[in-house]
């Protein structure tokens, strides 16, 4: 079994490997709607990210809670404003090779492993990673004691930040997967039956 699953693996690494490609005009070409649709929540999180950085900072006490707090923020950030344009600019690629040379039997294996759940061991790492982004700005910005309204403004906005983010960036890990599946529902596009030896990968 074990040895179908990597001869497997190994000729859908090598179709996508050897995927036509299409024409920067054509990618350009593509409405931004279709690109950012439920991408939008990544950079957005990144953004929320960075300024919640810049809050615990300006208001956290000059300790070493602080900077490690802002500088796990910071770079959190700068990571998912990357990875957003990153991967609008693959979804353009592949949407554009869709139109214009059609889907490949990986494209209907991507689209039958679309709702597969993700590992139990990664969900509880993502959760604990995102907990340890709240809890250290937290514990960072309650050392400082704000006092007034303002101060307090500033606590309480950058804590709502650091948790939209994380909401966001749950959301775009629960509906962003289905971004290739809806596109060619709109486009009404068919396609191709699965190889038979390809069947090992739908459960992997």
């Amino acid at each position: 079994m074990e040895d179908e699953v990597r001869r497997a693996r190994d000729e859908v690494v090598n179709m996508i490997a050897l995927r036509p490609e299409v024409a920067s005009a054509r990618r350009r070409s593509l409405p931004r709607g279709l690109l950012w649709r439920d991408l939008w929540s990544v950079p957005v999180s990144g953004a929320l990210d960075v300024l919640t950085a810049a809050a615990v900072i300006g208001v956290g006490p000059d300790t070493w809670l602080t900077k490690a707090a802002g500088f796990a923020l910071g770079i959190n950030g700068a990571n998912a404003l990357v990875d957003g344009f990153h991967q609008a600019h693959q979804r353009a690629r592949h949407v554009a090779r869709l139109r214009e040379h059609g889907p490949d039997p990986a494209d209907t294996l991507a689209a039958l492993r679309a709702d597969k759940p993700r590992p139990r061991l990664v969900r509880v790492l993502r959760i604990a990673y995102e907990l340890a982004l709240f809890v250290l700005p937290a514990t960072a910005l309650f050392q400082s004691h704000p006092e007034g309204v303002p101060a307090w403004t500033v606590v309480v906005a950058a804590l709502v930040g650091r948790l939209s983010a994380a909401a966001l960036v749950d959301r775009y890990a629960r509906r962003g997967q289905h971004w290739e599946q809806r596109f060619i529902r709109l486009e009404g596009i068919a396609l191709p039956p699965l190889p038979d030896r390809w069947r090992v990968l739908v459960t992997r």
